[in-house]
């Protein structure tokens, strides 16, 4: 099993696991997810099987504002020292692996690395417990687009080198 950069090969798949994954929120159009990937191909990956095919996928970018970019609309390329950690999502058959553990865990690598300063994301579905494990802390009272879905959270990792 290996954390891969993505492909253009890798969309129908990652199509497949966005549905999957998400039952609270209308899954994104692939030009708007590939837009995300576009703009930082380096700071999105895959996670693989043994025999190659994708268990899961994390979409990260640049992003040079504290409020989040909206669902379903594509981004431009954008030089901020801020990352915005967009989608992580498996397949049901890679859940309670290790599998996220370990693309979050390679992000925030690389994002230090590359010089990040923050990490930023939405907590959806519940998943604010999930993103606390890694030290991102909830921002209060956050403006955040309706199309994330009810009860979702803001959340930010200052990065350290």
């Amino acid at each position: 099993m290996s954390i891969s950069l993505i492909s253009e090969n890798s969309w129908n798949s990652i199509l497949k696991i966005q549905e999957e994954a998400y039952t609270d929120i209308l899954p994104e159009d692939i030009n708007v997810l590939k837009s995300k990937w576009i703009s930082s191909p380096n700071t999105c990956a895959v996670y693989l099987n043994n025999d190659n095919k994708i268990l899961a996928y994390l979409l990260a970018h640049p992003w040079a504002s504290e409020v989040p970019p909206k669902l379903h609309e594509n981004i431009q390329i954008t030089n901020s020292i801020n990352l915005y950690l967009h989608d992580l999502a498996l397949a049901r058959e890679a859940r309670g692996k290790g599998i996220a553990k370990n693309l979050v865990t390679n992000l925030i690598d690389k994002a230090k690395s590359q010089g990040f300063a923050k990490i930023f994301l939405v907590a959806v579905q519940g998943s604010d417990m999930f993103w606390a494990k890694f030290g991102f802390k909830v921002i209060p009272n956050a403006l955040i687009c309706p199309s994330y879905g009810d009860y979702s959270k803001l959340m930010t990792l200052e990065l350290t080198t």
